[in-house]
C-alpha cells in the first residue's frame, strides 16, 4: 500500500497530476486544482510536454491570503468561472498540498457552492495531498472517487465494467476499447477512464473548450448496476474503483495486471473471452501468433541481455514479466511506490533482480552504474543517466518529454508487446554492442 515519504528526485509523480488523467477520461469533464495558481500551471505545461495536446487545468489560485484565512471563497469562485468559461458537464475538484497543509474542507465547500448558486453540475471532491503519495495513487483515488461521487443502484444490469487502473497512454486506451468493438460486445461493457480521444485528438478547424470523448456520465453513473467488473493495472494502489463498486452495490471485482506481454494478455483475452462466450476474434490469433514470430526473432539479440526497468509499478511488472519472456534479464527494477505487493510480483518473476521501491534517481543511477546494464527501459526523466553512462534508453511511459509519439505509444496486447521488441532490440542494434552477424 502507498505510504508517505520524500525523496529528492523521485521515480514518480505528484498526486494531483494523476487526478487529471482520470478526470480527462470522462466525457465533458474538467478538473480544477484547490491550491496555488503554481501548481495548476507547472502541471498544465507538463503534460503538455508530453501528450503535445493542450491540457487544461482551472485552479482556485490560493495566496499568501487564503493561506492564513482559508480558501473557500477562492475556490467558490474558481468553481463559478469555470462553469461559466467552459460549460463543463462534471468538474473534478483535487486538493494540493497547500489547501490540505491549511485544512479546508472541499467536501462543505462544495456543498455550500451547490446550495449558493443552485448548481447541478456534477462536482467530485479527491483529496491528493502530494506529500501523501504518488501519481499513481493520485489517479487511483480521483477513479474512486468519480464512482463513489456519481454510480448510482437502479436496475441491475447486464454489462461489465473495465476499468483501466492504472495509467497508460491513449493508443493503449484504443487498443483496448477496438478489442471489445471486435469481439463485438461494446455495448456489453463500461470502458471507464476513456482518454482514447480526450489527451489524443484529431486536429480540427475550431476545437471545442473541453475535448469530445471520455467515458459518458451516464455510463460512470450506471457502473453501479453491472453485473461484473474487470481492472486492469492499480493492483498496488491503497485506492480502487472496483473495490469499491464491489464493497457498496455488490459488483464482483477481478484485478487483472495490464496486457503487457504475452502471457498477461492470453489472461485479460482469456477472462474477455470468459464475460462475452465467444472466442478470440482470428484478427488477435493472428497477432498473438506474429508475437510468438517476433519473439523468436529477437532471441539471439536478447537473451542475456541486462536490463534496468523504472517508472510506474503496473508498467514496471509488466515490461519485467516480457522481458523474463524474451531472455533478457531484469538486473534492476525502480518504482517510485512503496508495495510490498508489487516486491513480491517482481521477485516471483525475476528471482535475482534488484528491487528499488520509493526509489530516487540517484539511488537507480548508483545501481545502474554497480550492474553491468545493457539498456535501460524507462520514462524520459532517466535520460541524464542513459547519457552519463552510455547505455541505450528505450523510452516508455509518462513522462517522455524528449521525443515525439508518447500517445501513439502502443504498449499492450499482442500488437504493443510485439512492438515493445522491435524497440528493444533495434536500440541495441543501433548501440552495436549485440550485434549478431
Amino acid at each position: 500500500m502507498s505510504e508517505s515519504y520524500s525523496t529528492i528526485n523521485p521515480c514518480n509523480m505528484c498526486m494531483p497530476m494523476g487526478s487529471v488523467l482520470a478526470f480527462r477520461g470522462v466525457e465533458g469533464c474538467m478538473p480544477l486544482f484547490h491550491g496555488s495558481q503554481g501548481c495548476a500551471t507547472y502541471m498544465r505545461l507538463y503534460l503538455a510536454h508530453h501528450f503535445r495536446e493542450p491540457v487544461d487545468i482551472a485552479s482556485s489560485a490560493l495566496s499568501e491570503k487564503e493561506t492564513v484565512y482559508g480558501g473557500s471563497a477562492n475556490l467558490k469562485m474558481g468553481l463559478k468561472n469555470l462553469i461559466i468559461g467552459y460549460s463543463p458537464k462534471a468538474i473534478g475538484v483535487a486538493t494540493t498540498c497547500l489547501a490540505e497543509t491549511i485544512g479546508d474542507d472541499i467536501v462543505q465547500i462544495i456543498n455550500e457552492f451547490r446550495a449558493e448558486e443552485k448548481s447541478n453540475i456534477p462536482i467530485i471532491p479527491v483529496s491528493t495531498p502530494s506529500y501523501s503519495a504518488s501519481h499513481e495513487e493520485g489517479y487511483a483515488r480521483a477513479l474512486q472517487a468519480l464512482v463513489q461521487s456519481l454510480a448510482r443502484r437502479t436496475e441491475p444490469g447486464s454489462r461489465t465494467n473495465l476499468i483501466i487502473g492504472s495509467v497508460v497512454s491513449p493508443a493503449d486506451v484504443r487498443y483496448i476499447k477496438n478489442m471489445i468493438i471486435d469481439w463485438g460486445s461494446a455495448d456489453e461493457f463500461i470502458l471507464f477512464p476513456d482518454i482514447s480521444e480526450t489527451l489524443d485528438a484529431p486536429r480540427v478547424e475550431n476545437p471545442p473548450r473541453i475535448t469530445e470523448g471520455g467515458t459518458p456520465l451516464e455510463d460512470v453513473v450506471d457502473t453501479a448496476n453491472s453485473r461484473c467488473t474487470l481492472t486492469i493495472g492499480g493492483r498496488f494502489q491503497s485506492s480502487s474503483a472496483g473495490e469499491f463498486l464491489e464493497r457498496e452495490f455488490r459488483v464482483p471485482q477481478t484485478a487483472l495486471p495490464l496486457p503487457i506481454g504475452l502471457k498477461d494478455t492470453d489472461l485479460f483475452v482469456s477472462m474477455l473471452e470468459e464475460q462475452t462466450g465467444i472466442a478470440l476474434p482470428e484478427r488477435y490469433e493472428a497477432q498473438r501468433g506474429r508475437l510468438l514470430d517476433t519473439l523468436a526473432d529477437v532471441h539471439k539479440y536478447l537473451a542475456g541481455v541486462r536490463v534496468a526497468v523504472y517508472g510506474d509499478s503496473d508498467i514496471a511488472l509488466g515490461l519485467t514479466r516480457f522481458l523474463c519472456e524474451a531472455g533478457a534479464i531484469p538486473a534492476v527494477v525502480a518504482t517510485g511506490s512503496r508495495s510490498t505487493r508489487f516486491e513480491a510480483e517482481i521477485r516471483a518473476a525475476s528471482e535475482d533482480a534488484l528491487i528499488l521501491l520509493g526509489a530516487d534517481f540517484s539511488q537507480i543511477h548508483d545501481q545502474i552504474r554497480n550492474a553491468r546494464i545493457d539498456l535501460m527501459l524507462g520514462t524520459s526523466n532517466g535520460r541524464q543517466i542513459s547519457k552519463k553512462e552510455g547505455i541505450p534508453l528505450v523510452r516508455v511511459g509518462l513522462p517522455n518529454h524528449d521525443r515525439v509519439g508518447a500517445t501513439r505509444q502502443l504498449l499492450v496486447g499482442y500488437e504493443g508487446s510485439a512492438l515493445l521488441a522491435d524497440a528493444i532490440t533495434n536500440a541495441l542494434l543501433d548501440e552495436g554492442s549485440r550485434v549478431i552477424s
